[in-house]
């Protein structure tokens, strides 16, 4: 299963619904107010683009199966990253918990935030463990 024609079509795959999705919540940050710009249009699809793309080496892995694990995973890689560089910040987290839990860092509570969002969506679409 991880043929080059495998691969080449799990890194193809994503392309339009990566510009689709980036260019939908581009508009839904426009209509919220916030200005419109062509980079956050290119960070919107690269990192939905980014987030698919990392799932091609798990599935060769498991022989093509697709699983939800994958998108916790891939989820959870994007959102330690994006932490940890200081680009992104972690949704439904409020300061308080990390003064209140110091052991855990803030990339380590984003992989898990980010990564149970990517496991839900997926669960919630059909895909099996």
């Amino acid at each position: 299963m991880a043929s080059l024609n495998y691969q080449k079509h799990c890194l193809t795959e994503p392309v339009l619904p990566s510009i689709m999705f980036g260019g939908v919540f581009s508009a839904l940050d426009t209509m919220r107010g916030i200005p419109f710009t062509p980079q956050g249009v290119v960070v919107y699809v690269g990192g939905i683009y980014v987030y698919s793309a990392l799932q091609c080496p798990m599935e060769a892995m498991s022989g093509g199966r697709k699983s939800w694990m994958h998108n916790v995973l891939s989820g959870g890689t994007l959102g330690y990253l994006g932490v940890q560089s200081g680009r992104m910040g972690i949704p439904f987290v409020g300061s308080r918990f990390l003064y209140r839990y110091p052991q855990l860092s803030p990339p380590m509570v984003a992989f898990a935030v980010y990564g149970g969002m990517g496991g839900l969506f997926a669960a919630i679409g059909g895909k099996p463990f």
